[in-house]
């Protein structure tokens, strides 16, 4: 290793406590004001010492530690009744990355300065890498990593960088944080989530605390114990926890975030604190079923009209849209109804207008078809229906009546002629 170029007494007495200030700055996390925010959770230097004049790269992670939100609509309907509905939807909030790059502060930035990054959700992180060329004077350098975020203050990390100098850092322990979520929740089911926590640093990370306490919601209640210790986890070693969670059929629909407190203690005594967030997509569904079905009359009779009613009812978590009713009987009329919209926990009547065939027992299907935010879906249900031959006693008492009334003139025109 070559000397250092010759300093003054002072500065040399300088040197180590600015080290010590910029490391304390590193193990802060740099908040900023204003919703969405995005901090850098990690970096990684290659090679470890840069040798003057020499190449390597810098590889830093951002993430959004941002919540949900949530948005209360009102909705007044009047009508036979009047009243207040209220429905509350969470929506995700992402961040728009505008900018990142890397304010060399005595290193060459070769290439990795983006624009337009774009949308980072809650809770997901993106990994970015700048190609940087050392200088020739030994000595550690702070370059700073500027992150201009849409709608919030920007964000200035400094990364240190050894260049061939023998003061070197405290190598410190890095913990990331791997997630996996299901795609969906229905509301009232139950999913699992796993965490898998890697030590990607360079030393042991000691006292790992993990909390996970849903508590952003009272929708979502944890089955699995919410609190996890590890003593100790080495440089590459990895510790993966499984954890259930159950919903309620009142879960808000949309993005629900699981926040995971994470805390450690580096090789020189100093605590880590991070908050990472698993985000949860909970999608309602629809479900059709078949309340009552009624005839008018109730039981028709051969070439005679009828009216068949259905009530379709949602016993889902999500709104039915496009809700359709088909029945394939071989009779004349209406065999196909349109309903519309049914909300959960409601129903409304599918009319067909029909003729009916001849006598006789007639299986037929009911198809329902309906959309929701899973997509298209169909349901089919065997059902029959008793027609009855046509009730002929009227005409045979007319034609009794007739044939009566036949007899009865022609002996009284039989009287009137013989009393002639």
């Amino acid at each position: 290793m070559s000397a250092l170029p010759m300093r003054g007494a002072g500065e040399f007495l300088r040197v180590p406590v600015i080290v010590a200030v910029v490391l304390l700055l590193l193990l802060t996390t740099h908040a900023v004001a204003g919703d969405p925010t995005v901090v850098v959770t990690g970096y990684t230097v290659t090679p470890e010492v840069l040798m003057p004049g020499g190449q390597g790269t810098i590889q830093v992670n951002l993430t959004n530690t941002a919540r949900q939100a949530t948005m209360t609509e009102t909705d007044t309907y009047t009508g036979g009744a009047s009243g207040t509905r209220t429905e509350t939807k969470s929506t995700a909030i992402n961040a728009y990355v505008e900018s990142v790059y890397l304010k060399g502060d005595g290193l060459t930035v070769i290439s990795g300065d983006y624009g337009d990054v774009g949308e980072v959700g809650p809770g997901q992180s993106v990994t970015l890498t700048f190609l940087v060329q050392a200088p020739e004077e030994e000595g550690l350098y702070f370059p700073e990593v500027w992150i201009r975020v849409r709608g919030a203050q920007g964000v200035k990390y400094p990364v240190p960088v050894n260049v061939n100098s023998r003061y070197a850092l405290i190598a410190q322990p890095a913990i990331s944080v791997v997630r996996t979520a299901p795609d969906r929740v229905v509301p009232g089911e139950t999913f699992s989530l796993s965490l898998l926590l890697e030590n990607t640093g360079l030393s042991r990370a000691n006292d790992l605390s993990v909390q996970v306490s849903p508590s952003n919601t009272t929708s979502i209640v944890s089955l699995s114990p919410e609190h996890y210790y590890v003593k100790q986890l080495e440089p590459g070693d990895a510790v993966r926890f499984n954890l259930s969670f159950a919903t309620d059929r009142k879960t808000p629909t949309g993005l629900q975030v699981v926040p995971v407190s994470l805390t450690y203690v580096t090789p020189d005594s100093v605590k880590v604190a991070r908050t990472e967030s698993v985000g949860v997509q909970v999608t309602g569904q629809a479900e059709m079923g078949i309340a009552s079905l009624s005839t008018d009359p109730v039981r028709p009779s051969a070439g005679s009209p009828f009216t068949l009613v259905f009530r379709i009812e949602n016993t889902g978590t999500d709104d039915a849209t496009s809700v359709r009713a088909t029945v394939d009987l071989p009779f004349e009329g209406t065999k196909e109804a349109f309903v519309g919209t049914i909300e959960p926990d409601n129903d409304a009547p599918a009319v067909f207008n029909l003729r009916a065939g001849e006598a006789g027992d007639r299986p037929y299907a009911l198809t329902v078809e309906w959309r929701d935010d899973r997509g298209a879906h169909t349901m089919t249900e065997d059902l029959s229906i008793s027609v009855e031959a046509p009730d002929r006693t009227a005409l045979i008492v007319g034609v009794v009546v007739l044939i009566a009334a036949v007899v009865v003139a022609v002996w009284w025109l039989r009287r009137r002629k013989e009393g002639g």
